[in-house]
């Protein structure tokens, strides 16, 4: 059974009208199995909101977990509707049947499925096939599966009618599934709300004084986001820059071992979650991604929107972000030394930083929309629901 209770309906608000297009309201479902309210989600959130104006209503269905209950207000004001389902995990197998239930009412023309890592909303395959309703997919994280998870994740792609990847990186790796899989294949990067970040803001409140130089890493704090190499870099640059300070916005399960194993560095500031990223990052002078494996890299977007020059480790989707030297700096994965070369030349060369920062802004203008990434998101469906 379908709880609906526990989120109030949004579907109310009136719609602009799709200036470009007049092909009827395409109403689809959104479904995630995370427990999570991470890059992926509000990527979810902020494609629904930039949806409406072209002529679709979006619904969410999603299990009924603490942390997403907490977003109550924040998701009703992104979707049409919201479908709380009476699961406690992602291994839940009333995901499929809440779902077939849902699907089987008839009032969507396609589901979107988001998959944050590959092996997940498997039961939304199988609930969708069942009841016949075209699928549509967004791969977040695809990383490769091996033995049954890769046998079963490759007939869950051939039950979709089209797949988006958000980076080039996992374009490549989704067309190694074959020509079949690569002819399915749409590339949409993911984008932002540009004036979020180029608005006026009040200044955050940060532990550093006027004339201190700020780097800034937010990121979970998990050992594939390479935290410890940034922090290694920060600690030898300390020595020629004393009134540097490194910031570190986000939480994690590293967290105490890099308090613990970090204690004795000085203007190293744990930050924790934040929900004044923007003047964070407006306050900030270098902002670092070190990531050992990074699916897209959104924070970057943010940074560089932000007027802050950006250095990212070369892997995943950073590379569809950032031209190295001219837009931010792409450095090796776990490699401080990198790491500290790249900052020093930030700072030590503040012409070539302002060159670089508006090039980058530049380049989410042109590039990185919601705008955009609603656009090319819509013609999926139209493509979907033409056939």
């Amino acid at each position: 059974m379908i709880n609906k209770s526990e989120f109030r309906n949004s579907g109310k608000r009136s719609n602009p009208v799709n200036p470009w297009s007049k092909i009827k309201s395409i109403k689809v479902l959104f479904y995630t199995d995370t427990p999570n309210y991470g890059g992926a989600e509000k990527q979810m959130a902020l494609l629904a909101k930039h949806l409406k104006p072209l002529g679709c209503k979006v619904s969410l269905a999603c299990g009924a977990y603490s942390v997403l209950r907490g977003r109550a207000d924040e998701l009703a004001n992104a979707y049409d509707y919201l479908y709380v389902m009476p699961t406690i995990h992602k291994h839940d197998p009333r995901h499929y049947l809440a779902l077939k239930k849902l699907l089987k009412t008839g009032q969507f023309d396609l589901i979107h499925i988001h998959l944050w890592n590959p092996g997940s909303c498997r039961y939304a395959f199988w609930a969708a096939e069942k009841v016949g309703i075209p699928i549509v997919t967004t791969e977040h994280d695809p990383f490769e599966l091996t033995g049954l998870k890769g046998l079963i994740k490759r007939r869950c792609l051939q039950k979709t009618k089209q797949i988006i990847a958000i980076s080039m990186d996992n374009f490549r790796h989704l067309s190694e599934y074959g020509e079949d899989v690569k002819n399915r294949l749409n590339l949409i990067n993911n984008g932002i709300e540009l004036n979020r970040f180029l608005d006026n803001l009040d200044k955050a409140s940060l532990p550093v004084q006027n004339g201190d130089l700020v780097i800034t890493c937010i990121a979970e704090l998990h050992e594939r986001k390479g935290i410890k190499y940034l922090i290694d870099a920060f600690r030898k640059l300390q020595v020629e820059m004393p009134s540097l300070h490194l910031m570190l916005v986000g939480k994690g399960p590293n967290e105490e071992r890099l308090k613990t194993d970090y204690k004795d560095v000085t203007n190293l500031h744990f930050l924790g979650w934040r929900e004044d990223v923007p003047q964070i990052l407006r306050a900030s002078d270098v902002f670092v991604l070190p990531s050992l494996r990074e699916a897209f890299g959104l924070v970057l977007l943010e940074a560089m929107a932000s007027g802050v020059a950006v250095i990212a480790t070369d892997n995943g989707g950073t590379k569809d972000i950032i031209e190295d030297g001219k837009t931010g700096y792409l450095v090796p994965p776990a490699n401080s030394d990198r790491i500290a070369d790249a900052i020093r030349t930030i700072l030590r060369n503040p012409d070539q930083k302002r060159d670089m920062v508006k090039a980058a802004l530049e380049r989410v203008q042109t590039r990185f929309s919601a705008d955009e990434m609603a656009r090319k998101t819509f013609a999926v469906y139209q493509k979907v629901c033409s056939s």
